[in-house]
């Protein structure tokens, strides 16, 4: 072979000569646009455009989310584990961490750490994971529902759950008349106001109500059985007048509710009776088959489907989240495998965040330091209190309990936790209540369900009589300290 044949350019030199020729021409080019005064900075734009500010990016936001998030579940963990320390349920302690994080302590006391933890610009990012974590955890409350047996006493059950959920209703209906003008969101009719905050004072968090239960030695007693199943039936009628009134505030004219209500019924009934067994056939045949990825995918998609669907139709998207809990095929283990994982990510990342968020729109020191707004707060504790007792205790002495069992009912159903949050927050976004109400309500909701484990021990071991069977009618659902992802 020839050295011009192993070369890799079989004519070096003419190549190099064109080569030569092309830089000379682009020198030149430079060279003329540079005479031309084109390349001179002075040089006006043709067309000015304003440039865009400076904001940090992608990857500095990542990375302040990133921290923002670590924080927020750091001290949920911590304040948790102290709330456990003194026999609260964690969701007490996390709360609390939701309101120091706020404006309400380091906002207060470090302005400076504050805006380090929780810039401005990842205020957004944060409460859009906020949203996310409000809609998976109304999906895990769906999933519990419904798993209650009943039983022969279903008659007396149903009856006892609407008397608890009726009288506090009531009663909350009228306190509200006064405090109208104090806690009413700004252009919103008296009406909507009465039942929202009758609804809110109603509400029973059935969720933490299962850990209180278990944390005091009432699993499988008749007392812890009659309080599940009465708050689960309570929560249903709240969740419905909770429709009811966004509906209504959600709506320009009483037509335009009707409509709105119409359209929940028929989703709700579509979502049940149709979607429902379409989903339990499907997953009979598929869920087995399918990669984990592919059912979380799935799963997701249904809880942020629904959730738009009953957005768009005028109420709420955490009744989407709930309708898909409802809706998804329990029975199936891989399906029911993925919605056990994706509510211990929720429990441990989201809900966290969801309390953050909570914590960013309360300010206790402002509201307090108002008397009327004081007062009206305490009216409010009062009432949601005295409601849940006059509700639960004659039912339950009527209904053959002993005294002290019967008391025990009213402080269980006065356990309210992040349920009453979530009602109060779908309150505050659709404007029915101001500021001000929705932060003594926070308090209110936090009071009431620190007051159940003590109460309960004073009630003393009488309370802890067991069923006819000796266990939950739920069988072994909440009988393993690993039932914590479904208590909040």
């Amino acid at each position: 072979m020839s050295a011009t044949d192993g070369s890799l350019l079989p004519k070096p030199g003419r190549g190099l000569a064109v080569a030569g020729a092309l830089v000379a021409g682009a020198v030149a080019l430079l060279g003329i646009a540079y005479g031309a005064g084109w390349l001179n900075p002075g040089h006006p734009a043709t067309a000015a455009a304003a440039a865009p500010e400076a904001g940090p990016t992608p990857a500095a936001l990542m990375w302040r989310l990133l921290i923002a998030v670590a924080v927020v579940c750091a001290l949920a963990t911590v304040f948790g584990r102290l709330a456990r320390l003194i026999g609260q349920p964690p969701v007490v302690g996390e709360i609390i961490a939701g309101l120091v994080l706020g404006p309400s302590v380091i906002g207060a006391l470090a302005p400076w750490l504050f805006n380090a933890i929780v810039p401005t610009e990842v205020l957004p990012n944060l409460n859009l994971l906020a949203q996310a974590g409000l809609a998976v955890f109304m999906f895990t409350v769906g999933t519990d529902f419904g798993r209650d047996g009943v039983g022969r006493d279903r008659g007396a059950i149903a009856g006892a759950s609407l008397a608890i959920m009726a009288v506090p209703f009531a009663l909350g209906v009228v306190v509200a008349l006064p405090l109208y003008t104090t806690l009413a969101g700004q252009g919103v009719d008296r009406l909507p106001f009465a039942i929202f905050i009758g609804t809110a004072l109603s509400i029973t968090a059935f969720p933490v109500l299962a850990r209180i239960v278990q944390d005091c030695g009432l699993l499988g007693s008749r007392l812890g059985s009659l309080a599940m199943l009465c708050a689960a039936v309570a929560d249903v009628l709240a969740w419905c007048a909770l429709a009811i009134v966004l509906a209504m505030i959600r709506s320009a004219d009483p037509a335009d509710a009707l409509v709105a209500l119409v359209l929940t019924i028929l989703l709700g009934a579509a979502t049940v009776l149709v979607l429902k067994p379409l989903l339990r056939l499907l997953a009979d045949r598929y869920a087995g088959s399918l990669p984990t990825p592919i059912l979380v995918l799935l799963v997701l998609g249904l809880i942020l489907g629904l959730a738009a669907a009953t957005d768009a139709i005028g109420v709420h998207a955490i009744f989407g989240g709930f309708l898909a809990g409802i809706v998804l095929p329990k029975d199936s283990l891989p399906v029911r495998q993925v919605a056990d994982q994706l509510g211990g990510l929720n429990r441990a990342l989201l809900v966290p965040v969801f309390f953050a968020s909570i914590g960013l729109r309360t300010d206790v020191t402002a509201a307090v330091s108002h008397p009327q707004v004081l007062a009206a707060g305490g009216l409010l504790l009062v009432a949601a209190v005295l409601g849940k007792f006059l509700g639960a205790v004659p039912v339950a002495r009527g209904a053959g309990l002993p005294g002290r069992s019967a008391l025990g009912l009213g402080v269980l159903m006065n356990a309210r936790g992040i349920t009453e949050i979530v009602v109060l927050s779908a309150g505050l976004s659709v404007g029915i209540i101001n500021q001000s109400a929705f932060t003594v309500m926070v308090m209110m909701a936090l009071i009431t369900t620190m007051m159940a484990a003590p109460l309960l021990r004073l009630l003393g071991p009488g309370i802890r009589e067991r069923s006819a069977t000796g266990q939950l009618p739920t069988g072994d659902t909440y009988a393993s300290g690993d039932a914590a992802p479904v208590i909040r």
